[in-house]
């Protein structure tokens, strides 16, 4: 059996390719998460999705974009352009994507009173110009918007479905309970977020605004938008197979959502033991970012193998959120895997000081980065 989560060089953002084969003679099945920011399609990905394919057209099981954010967007805007231009040029594709998981802000936010209500965050959702007060994450979460609405008219173009088997359309998760989707022989995702509870927020985080800023449309759009973005926009999936013996592997694949929401997520799910649930792999939600989780946390959920993608940009992976990471497993063993070692040069000095610490202080916790002459690097499970 193969199982592997590759993270490709990103930059700032997330690209990654799962990878799972059930037996040496079954047909390998390939699931594009994420494609990174701008200029990743071109120098990474292509050169890669070319060695895969090995002058065939590559078969993807799935492309998901995780959300609209232009660190994670970019890439697969790239990716379906190219495909798209080429079938208008009447040339052979070089892949063939058989669904797109993508949430659209205008699926997220459907029939929900803010969509309706306010100007300013309709003019948002249509890509025109963000209105002021939004924070930096929100505010580039919104400039994605278009990029949202282009990948998804590009993926009616090329005749690939949208959310093939999500059972909706938004991806979402209940209210309660597990949503299991099968995805190829042996391998399933649950979705994780967002769910109901998250989404029915929607309605009441817009009245609360609403409520409080009055008739000052601008404030209640900032006021909204800034609360609402960060949560909603990720979507969350456990990628699971049985291995050998009937072991269950299973990978948390956390996009950008933010720890409170991925604890949520599982509470809600019923995937939490004792206040705790464990992985044998988790992609570190938001590259590492300090403000996006903390360290009870990387306690409360738990992995043997851990994935940064980040190459230094805005500090990220940040020292404190390495901390707590390294605090929280005090002791016992880890694998991390970072995409960067050599980047922004303020990030490597402090990648540099805080390895010396935990060589000296943690001797179990093992850090592994990609050969700077890569194009990516590989976590295999199984």
């Amino acid at each position: 059996m193969l199982f592997t989560l590759e993270a490709l060089q990103a930059n700032d953002g997330d690209c990654l390719i799962l990878h799972y084969q059930k037996t040496a003679k079954a047909k390998p099945v390939r699931i594009l998460i994420d494609g990174g920011s701008a200029g990743v399609y071109s120098t990474v990905l292509k050169p890669r999705l070319d060695e895969l394919r090995a002058k065939k057209p590559l078969d993807l099981r799935m492309v998901m974009t995780s959300h609209i954010d232009a660190d994670h967007i970019t890439g697969i805007l790239d990716l379906f352009k190219a495909l798209a231009q080429l079938r208008e040029d009447g040339k052979d594709e070089f892949c063939r994507i058989e669904t797109l998981w993508h949430n659209s802000f205008e699926k997220l936010h459907g029939g929900k009173p803010a969509a309706v209500q306010s100007a300013t965050v309709a003019a948002s959702l249509d890509g025109g110009v963000p209105p002021r007060g939004l924070n930096a994450f929100t505010s580039a979460v919104v400039a994605s918007v278009p990029q949202g609405n282009q990948l998804r008219k590009a993926a009616v173009q090329l005749a690939v479905p949208i959310n093939q088997g999500a059972g909706g359309d938004p991806v979402e998760a209940p209210a309660r309970g597990l949503k299991v989707v099968p995805i190829a022989d042996g391998l399933t995702f649950t979705i994780l977020a967002p769910n109901a509870v998250q989404l029915k927020r929607l309605v009441e985080a817009f009245q609360a605004a609403k409520a409080e800023h009055g008739a000052n449309d601008a404030a209640v759009g900032a006021d909204y938008l800034n609360n609402t973005v960060p949560n909603m926009s990720s979507i969350v999936v456990i990628a699971e197979v049985t291995a050998a013996r009937g072991k269950k592997l299973r990978m948390l694949l956390s996009g950008d959502a933010r720890g409170d929401v991925l604890l949520e997520s599982l509470e809600l799910a019923g995937l939490m033991k004792d206040g705790k649930c464990h992985f044998d792999l988790m992609k570190v939600q938001h590259h590492g970012s300090s403000h996006s989780t903390t360290q009870d946390f990387f306690e409360r959920v738990t992995a043997d193998r851990y994935v940064i993608s980040g190459n230094g940009k805005h500090e990220i992976p940040h020292e404190q959120a390495l901390g707590w990471l390294s605090a929280a497993r005090h002791g016992q063993p880890y694998e991390c895997y970072l995409t960067n070692r050599i980047g922004i040069l303020k990030n490597r000095q402090v990648l540099d000081k805080f390895l010396a610490s935990e060589k000296k202080n943690e001797k179990k916790h093992v850090y592994y980065f990609r050969d700077e002459k890569a194009l990516s690097i590989s976590v295999p499970l199984a």
